[in-house]
């Protein structure tokens, strides 16, 4: 009975050392060959935190890009969201939380209520392949999403080669495509990539 209590005791100090674990990933954002900049995501005690940094230059514009989003996690449900993001000049600020059985959210000047558990583009966590609707943490959108494996491939990463799962991520909305994403993991599911289509290129992120 003691052997017991004590093995109940170990399983959940180790459930709570490893929600303590700070876990990051920088990436450097690629498009057409050139670093366009920055996104950051850190994931510490339930907590996580998407900061983006862009600027784009083609042709004769400057295109800048700015997003942060924190974000707070129960059970792997979203509990609470606060993001601002400034899109080269169009603003948006999200905030919502967990309200009883729905959650509530706050786009701007539009109020939704989407269903109590959500995920938004937690890349980092796997279990975002297994969603069938994601929310933009950008403008507050929930999305319709489908995901398919593509294939097992070889990628350098962090100037290793490795064998990674390939997954292709399509957003949408009322049938309109908003997102087209490719993702990779490697063997132990940890997230290794990812590409965006635009309508001036791919960007794609690479892992530092």
């Amino acid at each position: 009975m003691a052997t017991k209590k004590l093995t109940n005791i170990l399983i959940l100090l180790l459930i709570f050392s490893n929600s303590l674990i700070a876990k990051e990933w920088n990436f450097d954002a690629v498009l057409n060959d050139r670093i366009i900049g920055q996104h950051i995501f850190k994931v510490e005690n339930f907590k996580s935190l998407s900061k983006a940094n862009f600027h784009i230059e083609f042709l004769f514009m400057d295109i800048y890009y700015k997003h942060a989003s924190n974000e707070s996690w129960n059970n792997g449900c979203l509990s609470k969201i606060d993001s601002k993001t400034d899109d080269d000049g169009d603003f948006f600020e999200v905030k919502g939380q967990l309200e009883e059985k729905q959650f509530a959210l706050k786009a701007n000047k539009n109020s939704f209520r989407y269903p109590a558990c959500l995920m938004t583009f937690a890349y980092w966590d796997p279990n975002i392949l297994n969603q069938s609707k994601l929310l933009n943490s950008q403008d507050g959108e929930l999305l319709d999403v489908s995901i398919e494996f593509i294939a097992n491939e070889l990628m350098n990463i962090r100037q290793e080669k490795i064998m990674t799962k390939h997954y292709q991520l399509v957003a949408s909305k009322d049938g309109d495509e908003k997102l087209k994403i490719q993702l990779w993991y490697d063997k132990e599911m940890n997230w290794v990539g990812l590409s965006s289509t635009t309508p001036i290129g791919d960007i794609f992120y690479k892992l530092l």
